[in-house]
C-alpha cells in the first residue's frame, strides 16, 4: 500500500520516477514473497500481504501492479463485530468520540478512505471542532476549515457542529478526488483549488501539506493494524485456545 501511494505521489507531480518504482517494486516483492513463505498461518499477517499469499512471484508483480486495496478500516468498521473496536481506536486518536464517529461515518457516506479523512481533519483542526482561521477576505472554521467563501449557506454554529463540518467537507473531498484522478491531485484541489491546480501552480506549500497528510495517513494505517487488527487476531487465538482446553 505504502509503495502504491509512493508511485502515485510522484506520478501526480510528474517527476521521473520509473527507475525508483520499479526498485521499489522489486524490493517490495522479493520481501513480501519471502515473509509470505514462512509465515505462521495462524499469526497475523497485513490485509494487503494476505490478498496476494496464493500468488507466485509472477502473478504477484502483476497484481502489485492493477490491484487497488480496499479500505480495511472501512471494511472492518462496517463490520458488526469490529465496528465498536473502531471507533474506540479513533476516539483515543481524536480525544472524542463523537467526533470519531462523525468523520467515520461519514466517510463511509462519501466513500472516503478513512486514514485519508482522519488524516486531513488533523491536518487542518487537528481534532478542534472550534478552529478558526481568519484570511484576509474570508474565514476557516471548523474540522474540516470549511471557507466562508466556499459555504456561504452555513450559519456560524453549523461550521462549529461537528457532524455536519465532516459531511460538507468530506463530501468536498469525495469531489477534489475525483477530480483529481488520486489522492495527491485531490489533497492539492482541496487546499489550493481546482483553477490554481489545473494551470499547474499548486505552491510549495500545498506540496508540503500534502507530504503530511499522506504521512500521517500511512501511520494511522500502520498503528490501526497493529492495535486493532492484531489485537482481535490475538484475542481469537486465545479464544480458540479456550475452547480446545475445555
Amino acid at each position: 500500500m505504502l509503495v502504491q501511494k509512493s508511485r502515485r505521489f510522484f506520478r501526480a507531480l510528474a517527476v521521473p520516477a520509473a527507475a525508483l518504482a520499479a526498485a521499489t517494486l522489486t524490493i517490495a516483492v522479493s520481501s513480501c514473497m519471502s515473509s509470505l513463505g514462512s509465515a505462521d498461518p495462524e499469526a497475523y499477517v497485513p490485509e494487503t500481504f494476505r490478498q496476494f499469499s496464493s500468488y507466485d512471484e509472477t502473478q504477484y508483480v502483476h497484481a502489485f501492479r492493477s490491484h487497488a486495496p480496499g479500505d480495511i478500516i472501512a471494511a472492518s468498521y462496517e463490520d458488526p463485530l469490529r465496528r465498536e473496536a473502531v471507533l474506540a481506536f479513533f476516539s483515543s486518536i481524536t480525544k472524542s468520540r463523537p467526533i470519531a464517529r462523525a468523520i467515520l461515518d461519514n466517510a463511509e457516506a462519501y466513500s472516503v478512505p478513512v486514514s485519508l479523512a482522519f488524516a486531513l481533519a488533523y491536518e487542518e483542526s487537528q481534532f478542534n471542532p472550534r478552529a478558526i482561521n481568519r484570511n484576509s477576505e474570508s474565514v476557516d472554521r471548523g474540522l474540516f476549515q470549511l471557507n466562508s467563501k466556499s459555504f456561504p449557506n452555513l450559519t456560524i454554529e453549523q461550521f462549529y457542529d461537528p457532524d455536519l463540518n465532516a459531511k460538507k467537507g468530506l463530501a468536498h473531498l469525495a469531489y477534489c478526488l475525483k477530480e483529481g484522478g488520486n489522492e495527491v491531485a485531490g489533497l492539492a484541489i482541496y487546499n489550493a483549488g481546482f483553477g490554481r491546480v489545473s494551470r499547474g501552480g499548486t505552491p510549495r506549500k500545498t506540496l508540503d501539506y500534502i507530504s503530511r497528510i499522506t504521512k500521517y495517513a500511512a501511520n494511522l494505517e500502520t498503528l490501526f493494524e497493529a492495535q486493532v487488527l492484531a489485537r482481535q487476531v490475538a484475542t481469537a487465538k486465545e479464544g480458540n485456545r479456550g475452547t480446545r482446553s475445555d
